[in-house]
């Protein structure tokens, strides 16, 4: 799907993948394409960070909302509670298996399938880890796909669709998140087409 954005766009796919991975989570969501977006040098980049979309605050959401790998989703208190230490489990586990094993074990509970099913989209990266597209992506994606379209010229989406995409989301976490940051998709939605028609 990709191949349909500018080169700047697809970097900050790329990015959003590195940050799914760090945060070892098994797919590619619209919560770390807000993310990359956050990060970004252009324009939209600029609007989001300006309306309280920080990449700190945005990645400190991320994590609240949907952990961090393989034991994000895990109540800590609870289990220390009854003597379960997640860090030292975590400690234990990559001093015996290698840095990242858990990121692996996270990923391989959703692996690559043996055929391409175009209603399986996934993300590949350079390291070769594989990411199904999570809720919000594809979503977002396509939106992007949709503004690029809607303009004269015939051009690549840009990282002002793919912004727009991400904005427009309705599943996933990116709703949530930008809820929980102070601001709404339609309130950045209308600055960064604002802001794109200034610089244009």
């Amino acid at each position: 799907m990709t191949r349909h954005f500018s080169e700047d766009a697809n970097a900050l796919v790329v990015r959003a993948y590195e940050h799914a991975v760090r945060l070892e989570h098994p797919y590619l969501g619209g919560e770390h394409l807000l993310l990359a977006l956050a990060g970004a040098d252009q324009p939209a980049g600029a609007v989001l960070r300006e309306h309280g979309a920080t990449p700190e605050r945005t990645e400190a959401e991320i994590v609240r909302q949907s952990g961090a790998g393989l034991f994000g989703d895990l109540d800590r208190d609870a289990l220390a509670t009854v003597g379960v230490d997640i860090d030292a489990v975590r400690a234990t586990t990559e001093e015996s298996f290698g840095h990242a094993a858990l990121a692996r074990a996270a990923r391989a509970a959703y692996p690559k399938p043996r055929w391409f099913d175009p209603r399986r989209v996934a993300f590949v990266g350079k390291d070769g880890a594989f990411l199904r597209l999570g809720p919000g992506a594809g979503q977002a994606l396509q939106a992007a796909r949709r503004e690029a379209q809607a303009r004269p010229g015939g051009r690549p989406a840009g990282v002002e669709d793919l912004a727009l995409g991400v904005l427009a989301v309705s599943e996933g976490l990116v709703p949530a998140l930008l809820s929980r940051l102070g601001t709404s998709g339609p309130a950045l939605s209308a600055t960064i087409q604002d802001r794109y028609r200034q610089a244009g």
